[in-house]
């Protein structure tokens, strides 16, 4: 039975990986793609965000069903901002104890819902094992301890031998580790400048280490990172040298079978990515300020405790923000001030269980629910109304076209009903993105979140596979082609 090995190269772009390989520069995924099969259109979901992306990725489904919202959100319960690790100066306003036991504890154990599985538990159920190499979302049916470092324990208040589950197999950089790896924490996690070995040198290490050691299980899910921040800081245009550097860790990977063609005789090789990026424009008018857009109402400010003064909370991700007004009756107010900013792109939100649309600077609006008479591209059934051009959408009879927005609706519609609690979904044009205090900018470098293509578009190599199988055409569909891998070809 050939075993599946699913690497996730954050921010990994087709149009940058389309030039590596004219350019013959990145040996390993030229490998990938002649050995298999190749596409450079499969749409992730919405918010471009890694938290919300790699909850898809592992269940299947929409926030609308999986439940998280996105990197950053609201709790409307809690009554706090919710923040998986996203800014230095974001992260210590809100508390770095807190943020901490979000992305440790409560991502997998109390925000992802149980109504949904993971690929760990459903190969688990199988009788099939598996591995996650430092993804965010982990949730599987064995449980694993926490190594936390002092200070993180002193900072966060969690007390005694803490643990989390997971599969089989699972690794957090430093934070959580099987014995067997022990020896390799001192060269690549020792410390916050190694990102505690949430990083791909550790990732990649790990993984050959139990190539080489047999332990390798029959699904391993292998997390790079290391990409997404060169790229942030440089923007795409320079994503090349990042690039090559993704390919020399994918070398290191298919040289520890001894040969390339070994590995994939023995594996599915799986690559993809998790979310484009767009090139933000130098100049501050890139930047779309909502604290000063927003200046006139009582914004919930980081670090402070929601009380009954507050009027409206802002969740910024980037290229995309969650707006909670907290007091129904300023909502229309809200729309009417973000419809006259033309660099906000889209301004969404849901009106019973319908959403509607509305244009940045021009205020065409459209609306659309579930089950009507028109199809898109994905076999999803809608109800449209108003001007379609708001969402770049075209009709050829009762047929939908995307353009710019791909899977928008059902994308869009994940995002806003994600949670119960009324909100608001903007989204920048491109080159643009959004401000707020002490939340991260990227001028003249790269930023995601959107729902336009340059965030959403990511490409798709399977290497290994004899049986032809046709490969996805969105993320959000990955778990469900590699289960039927496994049970259509591998367990009878």
């Amino acid at each position: 039975m050939k075993k599946i090995i699913f690497l996730m190269v954050d921010s990994l772009m087709p149009a940058i990986l389309e030039k590596g390989f004219q350019k013959r520069i990145i040996p390993a995924l030229q490998f990938l793609r002649e050995r298999g099969q190749y596409r450079a259109d499969c749409v992730t979901v919405f918010p471009t965000m890694t938290a919300s992306v790699d909850s898809s990725l592992a269940t299947g489904v929409y926030p609308n069903v999986h439940k998280v919202p996105s990197l950053i959100w609201y709790d409307p319960v809690q009554k706090e901002i919710i923040n998986y690790i996203n800014g230095y100066k974001c992260v210590s306003r809100l508390g770095l104890g807190k943020c901490a036991r979000n992305v440790l504890f409560n991502l997998n154990e109390k925000h992802l819902s149980r109504s949904v599985k993971t690929i760990f538990e459903e190969l688990a159920e199988l009788g099939l094992t598996s591995a996650s190499i430092n993804l965010i979302i982990h949730r599987g049916l064995a449980r694993h301890k926490l190594d936390l470092p002092v200070y993180m324990k002193w900072i966060s208040g969690i007390k005694g031998e803490p643990t989390v589950s997971g599969p089989e197999i699972l690794t957090l950089g430093a934070i959580a580790y099987p014995s067997l790896l022990q020896h390799k924490l001192k060269s690549y996690a020792i410390g916050l400048t190694k990102l505690c070995g949430i990083n791909d040198d550790f990732a990649i290490d790990v993984s050959a280490d139990l190539i080489k050691q047999g332990k390798q299980p029959d699904f391993m899910l292998i997390y790079l990172p290391d990409n997404d921040h060169k790229i942030h800081k440089k923007s795409p245009q320079h994503g090349e040298l990042p690039l090559i550097q993704v390919d020399q860790h994918i070398q290191k990977l298919l040289n520890a079978y001894g040969s390339w063609e070994k590995a994939l005789q023995e594996n599915i090789i799986i690559v993809s990515s998790d979310h484009g990026q767009t090139h933000v424009g130098i100049e501050e008018d890139y930047n779309i300020n909502l604290d000063h857009l927003l200046h006139d109402y009582r914004v919930l400010q980081l670090g402070e405790k929601v009380s009954g003064g507050h009027q409206l909370v802002v969740c910024n991700n980037e290229r995309m923000a969650y707006l909670y007004p907290l007091q129904p009756e300023i909502n229309k107010k809200i729309v009417a001030l973000l419809k006259a900013e033309a660099r906000i792109d889209l301004i969404a939100w849901k009106e019973d269980n319908q959403v509607v649309v509305m244009e940045g600077g021009s205020g065409r609006e459209m609306s659309f629910k579930p089950n009507g008479p028109f199809v898109d591209p994905y076999g999803s059934t809608w109800a449209l109304t108003g001007d379609l051009a708001v969402m770049d959408i075209s009709l050829k009879g009762q047929k939908i076209e995307y353009g710019d927005y791909p899977d928008g609706l059902a994308r869009l519609y994940g995002a806003l009903f994600s949670q119960e609690f009324p909100l608001i979904v903007i989204t920048a044009r491109p080159r643009f993105e959004f401000k707020s205090r002490y939340y991260p900018t990227h001028n003249n470098g790269g930023s995601h979140g959107s729902l336009h293509k340059w965030d959403s578009l990511i490409p798709l190599i399977v290497a290994g596979d004899e049986s032809g199988s046709s490969l996805p055409s969105r993320l959000v569909d990955f778990k469900g082609y590699i289960l039927n891998l496994f049970k259509s070809h591998y367990l009878q």
